[in-house]
Formats: structure tokens, C-alpha cells, sequence
């Protein structure tokens, strides 16, 4: 039997990352539902042209602004779509919160908090789905909550 290669070799897990009760996932307007982004849409945006869309516990996120700052680098961002690097052993499962590359207790709060105003917020415009949220993680850029992941 093959065994499966870790995509992201030297990943540390430890006691201080992650905490399942961050998750965003799951989470649900009462109101306004967030846009849905098809897979192949989301990975248009993630070409040359300097962009980087990614998905973090479902929601679609625009990371553009954390392409060059990110600590752990281009190659660790891009990895983020990838089944090994989420916590869900699926594509497109990465979290802060849970799993192999779970962040700080913070990021995840950080996010989970971000995704509540989102969800909590209003129809963009004339369009019918929640308008984009802006969560801040100071030093290293925003990420521009688009909206969750379409079901394939």
C-alpha cells in the first residue's frame, strides 16, 4: 500500500494551535446568503495576474494582500487548496482552526469573528448575496470574505 506524501513536510502541530471551537464552518446567515463560488472561478483567480483567492473553513476568501507576507510563504499558500493541507483530507478543507496547519488560537478567533460579521451583514448593492467583508490580521494583510464554496 502507497503511502501518502505529506505536502507540507516540517508542518509543527502542537497543543497551542488550533482549537476546534474556532471553526467557521457550518456557520449561516439568518437573512442574506453569502454568493456561491464555483471551483472553477476560484481557481481563475489564482493565475499571473498577482491574484489569490483560497478557501478557509468553506468561505471563499480573496488572500491577495498576503502573497508577500505571509511567514510561511508563497509555497505554503498555495498549498492551502491541496487535500493533504486541509483539515478535512478533502480539497479546499484548510482551516485555522483545526487540522495539520491549524494557526494561533488568535488567527482563528480572528476569522471566526470576521465570518460572524460577514454572515451578520447586508446584500451588496442590487446583488442578492451578502456583500464582501474585510477581516484584518495586523502585519500581514486582510483577507476579503467573498462568499462559501458551491457544492460540487
Amino acid at each position: 500500500m502507497a503511502q501518502a506524501v505529506d505536502p507540507n513536510p516540517g508542518s509543527v502541530i502542537s497543543d497551542d494551535h488550533g482549537d476546534e471551537s474556532l471553526c467557521a464552518d457550518g456557520m449561516t446567515s439568518s437573512s442574506t446568503e453569502p454568493r456561491p463560488v464555483s471551483v472553477e472561478e476560484l481557481q481563475e483567480h489564482n493565475n499571473s495576474d498577482g491574484s489569490f483567492w483560497a478557501v478557509v473553513d468553506g468561505f471563499v476568501v480573496d488572500a491577495t494582500d498576503f502573497l508577500e507576507s505571509h511567514p510561511g510563504g508563497l509555497k505554503k499558500l498555495l498549498s492551502t487548496d491541496s487535500p493533504g493541507a486541509g483539515a478535512s483530507g478533502q480539497p479546499y478543507g484548510f482551516s485555522f482552526s483545526r487540522g495539520r496547519n491549524a494557526h494561533f488560537p488568535d488567527t482563528g478567533k480572528r476569522f471566526r469573528k470576521g465570518v460572524e460579521r460577514y454572515l451578520g451583514g447586508a446584500a451588496s448593492g442590487s446583488d442578492s448575496w451578502l456583500a464582501p467583508f474585510d477581516v484584518a490580521f495586523p502585519r500581514y494583510g486582510r483577507l476579503v470574505i467573498l462568499g462559501k464554496l458551491k457544492a460540487t
